[in-house]
């Protein structure tokens, strides 16, 4: 399995994912939100007129939500054809360890920036004695 090791190649991971199982998965559409629907819903039709017309994208205009080593620093709007594919791109965010969060149109998600981890751990308390402690120590058992 290759090693995401940022919030893009993580959104690229479920993206391939998604055009894996026959959603039309688009990073960075040169468009509006509006025409950018209009425009694969249009192209879907055209290469498979009985299918279901199933895609995802996100626009160009919200690459400005990444940071240059493609992390995100704002929550990262995905437009849906449908409730259903809402559904499947919020489970593949999540398989590779995105945030999504539905908006309030049912057809489009949120991915939200990762929270970052702290520097340093905090010391570690001494450990609990064992609830086991009552056993005692093993005593050989010497048979007649």
């Amino acid at each position: 399995m290759t090693h995401a090791t940022n919030d893009r190649d993580r959104l690229m991971l479920a993206f391939a994912e998604l055009n894996r199982h026959g959603i039309l998965a688009r990073p960075a559409l040169a468009t509006t939100a509006e025409q950018g629907h209009a425009l694969l819903r249009a192209e879907l039709a055209a290469r498979h007129p009985h299918g279901l017309g199933s895609y995802v994208f996100w626009t160009r205009a919200d690459e400005q939500r990444f940071d240059p080593a493609g992390d995100l620093t704002a929550a990262l709007p995905l437009h849906c054809s449908s409730e259903a594919v809402a559904t499947a791109a919020e489970a593949v965010c999540r398989g590779a360890r995105l945030d999504p969060q539905p908006m309030e149109r049912t057809a489009a998600l949120h991915v939200a920036p990762r929270v970052p981890r702290r520097a340093a751990m905090p010391a570690r308390r001494a450990a609990a004695p064992s609830p086991w402690r009552w056993l005692g120590a093993r005593v050989p058992v010497i048979e007649s």
